[in-house]
């Protein structure tokens, strides 16, 4: 039998208290990565485990939310002896500060990577006339 040193007793109890408690999942600040060109901006999000029809994607304003949901498959597992990897779902806020256009966005998931490119829109240019009074 293997003997988990208390580190890892720790870790186990976290993570059983995780499963034990279904209406309570851990929500992680997933890694991003964010590229601005002159035509766009581009983020590629870490988010292992989520699938692509687990993922929601938002603009309101200039706030982008990207939200992905990890599914615990109901699978018996036996008894969990070491658990280190992380089960939970992902939430992240950014501050956009450039019009895009959300009709021309793509979004692609593969392999747990969010890759997601905003179209920037061109500023209008709108010259006013002065009145002669």
């Amino acid at each position: 039998m293997n003997t988990l040193t208390k580190e890892n007793k720790q870790i186990l109890d976290e993570k059983t208290d995780v499963k034990e408690s279904k209406t309570q999942v851990r929500v992680y600040s997933p890694n991003v990565d964010v590229y601005e060109s002159e035509t766009s901006l581009f983020f590629r999000v870490e988010m292992p485990g989520v699938d692509e029809t687990s993922v929601e994607i938002s603009i309101e304003k200039d706030q982008l939310h990207l939200e992905g949901k990890f599914h615990i498959p109901g699978i018996d597992r036996g008894q969990v002896r070491l658990a280190e990897y992380k089960e939970g779902n992902y939430s992240r806020k950014f501050t956009i500060g450039k019009a895009v256009d959300t009709e021309k966005a793509v979004a692609k998931m593969k392999n747990g990577i969010l890759e997601l490119t905003l179209p920037k829109i061109e500023p209008k240019k709108t010259k006013i006339e002065i009145q002669n009074s």
